[in-house]
């Protein structure tokens, strides 16, 4: 775990961590389901999960702020922004190994085809 996340989840960063991945992995499983179930077509699951990720935050924004305005919202939303750049950024860092074993995985799942075809 990087410092960034000591820093972001506190004391107790390694349980707090191995929670949101967990809750991370649960909610990606629903939403492979969704998407499969709606037939998303390809590269229109990312900004529906985008707008979605956009609108919760303008929800919480309005539900936690005791007097919530035009630009205390725009503020959030800056800070927002900052806190996707920076996930983007971590994940840039990561690519050349996830794209590693992605490839690992089709070709897993690849040989698991052709033998339920045999």
């Amino acid at each position: 775990m990087s410092d960034d996340q000591d820093d972001l989840f506190g004391e107790d960063a390694h349980e707090t961590v191995d929670d949101f991945d967990r809750l991370t992995d649960l909610l990606f499983a629903r939403v492979v389901e969704f998407a499969e179930e709606e037939e998303v077509a390809e590269g229109l699951l990312s900004p529906l999960l985008l707008r979605l990720a956009l609108t919760t935050r303008m929800m919480d924004y309005v539900a936690t702020t005791a007097k919530p305005s035009g630009g205390g919202l725009k503020l959030d939303l800056d800070r927002l922004r900052r806190d996707i750049e920076d996930l983007i950024r971590e994940m840039k860092k990561d690519a050349d190994r996830f794209i590693a074993e992605a490839r690992e995985s089709m070709a897993a799942a690849e040989l698991d085809e052709d033998e339920d075809e045999s």
